[in-house]
């Protein structure tokens, strides 16, 4: 008897050492047998309530944190700092830390059962058992004293109904409770444009909505509006994030089974709501949808808007590639008209000071795109409508084109081809008594620079002042915008340009430290026919500096990156050609670099 009472003891100690004990098994039955009552009551109570203490521990380390913030949005912060992305992609603040299945969700009355599910029974009442199993793979769970119940394919609700009801008849006087503990796994693949792809196991109970929250969601160049699932090689379903997030339904929620595909394709269209809605921001749009649709998206009109304002709707037109401005009611049929990608809807406040037409910004300025004029804007005012310059912005090379100026320039070329054709005239009278006959070859340059002059259609460029620190504080250099003004703000550039008579016309990367005598040098230097007192260089801007020889000994000539240095050739045919010849090479000079600034865009 002592020794059995020894060996019990010891069997105590190394339950409660190693706080595991699960079911009490028939020989620690029959030792707890032979214990006088009170101690056998006592034991088992303790041994009850160190299992219960395990299962709480075993529980709170089961219960990792499988979610890490997403390294992006560390700081909510961040959330505001994506400006290129959709509505709704700041929504999924998370990425995965595993791809293990979480079983911390709650399991509804209609999941479905299936091979790998573990269910708890416990009887009470005139029976007192317990077990805790799997359901098999052919979808068997074993009762206790009953033996086999078929429980594949019914929902939790109804196999909790059989088994209850087989209980109550087969077993007089007692009764169950039946507990979900542990769901089955269920790995599908989430591919495409999300955040994280790749092959997921998660939980059997895993919607489509609760996959794209564990997974991190999708990418800032993922749909949050055509999410597919795919299953047995088909779609079965399209899903709009939008009508969750926007709208609270879940009913087009879809529970995943496993071996499902999750496709996250590319944003096809989006549209951009600007000021005075409830929800400025940048949306993802279905085909079809309309001005209406959008308004309902963004949650309607602020509460500053009045009935009166009109929408400022700017839309490009296909045909000529060019943005359409135009004005719509509120609450009209011009509301149905449907949106597409690319397309800027605002309220036109103070409709009354429009004036007609517009200013296109693009570039590095941080809201690019076309803006109504309102009476007595400047281009400083059309600056800060846009929000200013970029980190990345040049505003030195900045190109400024206007409408007006093209017809300028227009009327300059004609009339210095018609001074070039004047002093062919008198070229080839005089040739008539010179010594030196006149050819063809001799006469193909001006020719050729005649005929260019009639058929170029100049730019309008226009050399202004768009530094901002100066447009602020000197407001005689910050003019008047027009109907049709452009500007575009590239970026810094790193070269060079070095043409006309040199031995190797090349773009060189820019440097500081180097003036034009050292970029004519590593262009081969100047040619047998250069002209030494006709080098200038075309600054970033558009200005053109004409430079003498004597200038390049000092070597202090300020060079900007962008800058074009050209090299006139030497005209031997007379003082009259050469001044009418000088400032047009200089124009094309200013065009050609003002194209390769726009060439950027």
């Amino acid at each position: 008897m002592s020794k059995r009472i020894r060996v019990l003891s010891s069997l105590i100690f190394c339950l409660f050492s190693s706080i595991i004990f699960s079911e009490i098994n028939e020989t620690q039955k029959a030792l707890l047998k032979d214990l006088p009552p009170d101690q056998r009551d006592s034991i088992i109570e303790k041994i009850n309530k160190t299992n219960e203490i395990q299962s709480s521990i075993d529980e709170a380390f089961e219960q990792q944190n499988t979610l890490i913030k997403r390294p992006e949005l560390k700081s909510l912060d961040t959330l505001e700092q994506c400006e290129e992305c959709i509505y709704g992609y700041n929504f999924f603040q998370y990425s995965p830390s595993t791809f293990s299945p979480s079983s911390s969700m709650p399991v509804s009355s209609s999941y479905v059962l299936g091979p790998g599910d573990k269910l708890e029974i416990s009887y009470f009442g005139s029976y007192k058992e317990k077990s805790i199993g799997f359901i098999s793979k052919e979808g068997v769970f074993i009762l206790p004293l009953l033996g086999p119940v078929n429980l594949l394919g019914m929902t939790f609700s109804d196999a909790v109904k059989l088994i209850k009801e087989k209980i109550k008849s087969e077993l007089v006087g007692a009764d169950v409770a039946i507990n979900l503990t542990d769901l089955r796994s269920i790995s599908i693949y989430l591919l495409g444009q999300a955040y994280k792809p790749g092959n997921y196991t998660l939980s059997g109970l895993t919607t489509l909505t609760n996959a794209l929250f564990v997974s991190g969601g999708v990418n800032k160049l993922g749909s949050l509006r055509n999410i597919e699932v795919r299953r047995g090689g088909k779609v079965i379903k399209e899903y709009d994030f939008y009508e969750f997030l926007l709208k609270g339904k879940a009913d087009s929620d879809i529970r995943l089974q496993d071996g499902d595909v999750v496709f996250v394709p590319y944003i096809q269209s989006r549209v951009k709501v600007g000021n005075g809605f409830k929800a400025p921001n940048l949306y993802e749009i279905k085909e079809g949808e309309t001005v209406r649709d959008l308004i309902e998206l963004a949650g309607g009109f602020s509460s500053g808007v009045g009935l009166t304002e009109k929408l400022e709707y700017s839309s490009i037109n296909k045909l000529t590639n060019q943005k359409v401005l135009s004005y719509l009611t509120q609450n009209s049929k011009e509301l149905d008209q449907t949106v597409e990608d690319g397309d800027v809807i605002n309220i036109a406040k103070n409709l009354s000071l429009l004036v007609s037409g517009s200013v296109e910004l693009a570039g590095q300025v941080n809201k690019p795109g076309e803006y109504s004029i309102l009476k007595g804007d400047t281009i400083l005012d059309i600056i800060d409508r846009a929000g200013g310059y970029s980190d990345n912005s040049f505003p030195e090379g900045g190109v400024f084109l206007r409408k007006d100026v093209v017809k300028l320039q227009k009327v300059a070329f004609r009339r210095s081809a018609d001074l070039l054709e004047n002093y062919l005239v008198t070229l080839i009278a005089k040739g008539r008594n010179s010594e030196t006959p006149l050819t063809e070859s001799s006469l193909r340059p001006v020719t050729q620079l005649i005929a260019r002059l009639k058929t170029e259609v100049p730019l309008g460029r226009q050399v202004v002042e768009i530094d901002y620190l100066k447009l602020k504080t000197d407001p005689m250099i910050n003019f008047r915008v027009q109907a049709g003004d452009f500007l575009y703000i590239p970026k810094r550039p790193e070269s060079i340009v070095v043409i006309g008579e040199v031995l190797n016309p090349s773009t060189q990367r820019y440097s500081q430290n180097l003036s034009i005598k050292d970029y004519l040098d590593l262009s081969g230097g100047l040619k047998a026919g250069a002209d030494k007192d006709k080098i200038y260089m075309v600054l970033p801007n558009g200005q053109a500096s004409l430079y003498s020889r004597s200038f390049f000994s000092k070597d202090s000539t300020l060079v900007l990156p962008g800058s074009i240095i050209v090299v006139e050739r030497d005209i031997r045919s007379g003082v009259e050609l050469a001044a009418v010849v000088a400032p047009i090479l200089s124009t094309f000079a200013t065009s050609a670099a003002a194209l390769a600034v726009l060439s950027q865009n």
